[in-house]
């Protein structure tokens, strides 16, 4: 992750930095991406380059992480909205989704990560830690919890397992229609 003297960066220089990551890593897979296009994109020095990332790689896990946590923002929103519907949930989750695979940046950049994760042999499919459903579980800290009133759950591990299906569904939904030839309202009613 970034070194402190990156965080320090008023957000505007941040979000430039930001900017360039994402766009070097969405046009060149993670071994072509260079270092130099991104200090040019962003305007900075080589030298500020190693201040604030380790090397390429840490610079890819920051922007990794953004994504992860610009997604769990998305599902903690949408269990407010839909009162812990994890169903209603799910369905505008898709539609979020359907939605930024319109953008061929964001497109690119995923696949590229995804390729990347893929020729370290990292299944991040496999890998979700049970940790990560039991934070979903668990955000009525802020009046976000999955209302398991109209379902049939026996215990916790039976939540864990429905947001393991629906992660599954929903994954191999995006995926397939992503490679479909279809306007964004035919992908929507793909899952319904």
């Amino acid at each position: 992750m970034p070194k402190a003297t990156f965080y320090n960066l008023n957000e505007e220089k941040r979000e430039k930095i930001e900017k360039a990551l994402k766009k070097e890593f969405s046009r060149n897979t993670f071994e072509k991406a260079s270092i130099s296009n991104i200090i040019e994109e962003a305007n900075i020095p080589r030298g500020s380059f190693y201040q604030y990332f380790e090397d390429k790689d840490d610079a890819l896990k920051y922007i990794i992480g953004n994504f992860l946590n610009d997604e769990k923002k998305q599902i903690k929103k949408l269990l407010i909205e839909h009162d812990g519907d994890i169903f209603y949930t799910t369905l505008d989750l898709y539609s979020y989704f359907i939605d930024r695979s319109y953008n061929e940046t964001e497109v690119k950049l995923f696949q590229n990560i995804i390729n990347k994760l893929r020729n370290e042999n990292v299944n991040i499919y496999k890998d979700i830690k049970r940790s990560e459903f039991t934070k979903i579980k668990n955000m009525d800290k802020d009046n976000c919890c999955i209302n398991t009133s109209q379902l049939n759950i026996q215990n916790e591990d039976d939540i864990e397992y429905m947001l393991r299906i629906l992660t599954c569904i929903l994954r191999a939904e995006i995926i397939d229609v992503m490679h479909k030839k279809v306007s964004k309202e035919e992908r929507k009613r793909s899952i319904i």
